[in-house]
């Protein structure tokens, strides 16, 4: 893909985000895309398990999660984005209660692409900064993913692994 096709690729999927359009989320991803949560240590596999984290871990976690997008670079088949991620605690995230806090961190996305969409997203943030600007107790996030990566498959599915390194 050349550049013009990935940034109006990342532009539908961030336009999507932004209305909170899952179809229209999923439809920029290739049928076998991830999303890894790097700060979890989460990767969720495949349409389904893709969706389940967007509408669990992330829209209801954060109803106004919204990435403010402050660079962008292109490379061989991958866009890396920068910028803040801001957004306030409401719903359960991973099992734990909100705590009603806004908070606001650095993020970095890197998305890889192939046949033309996205092939997933590996997403960056300072869970800590997030967690104590969010009023979330640290531990139990840490805790709830460190039990969807060893225990029994949580709200997202089987598809859910721990991520390599």
């Amino acid at each position: 893909m050349d550049t013009t096709e990935m940034r109006r690729l990342f532009e539908a999927h961030r336009e999507a985000e932004a209305a909170r359009d899952i179809d229209g989320i999923l439809r920029t991803f290739v049928m076998d895309c991830f999303l890894e949560t790097k700060a979890l240590g989460l990767r969720s596999q495949g349409m389904d398990a893709v969706r389940a984290a967007y509408q669990q871990q992330y829209f209801t976690a954060f109803p106004d999660l919204a990435p403010a997008d402050e660079g962008i670079a292109f490379g061989h088949d991958v866009i890396a984005v920068w910028g803040t991620l801001r957004g306030t605690s409401r719903g359960e995230w991973l099992g734990v209660p909100p705590g009603g806090g806004a908070f606001e961190v650095p993020f970095a996305d890197i998305v890889p692409c192939r046949e033309g969409l996205m092939a997933g997203e590996a997403i960056y943030f300072d869970l800590a900064t997030l967690c104590e600007q969010a009023g979330i107790p640290l531990e139990r996030i840490r805790a709830a993913a460190a039990g969807r990566r060893t225990g029994p498959a949580g709200a997202t599915g089987p598809q859910e692994s721990q991520l390599p390194g």
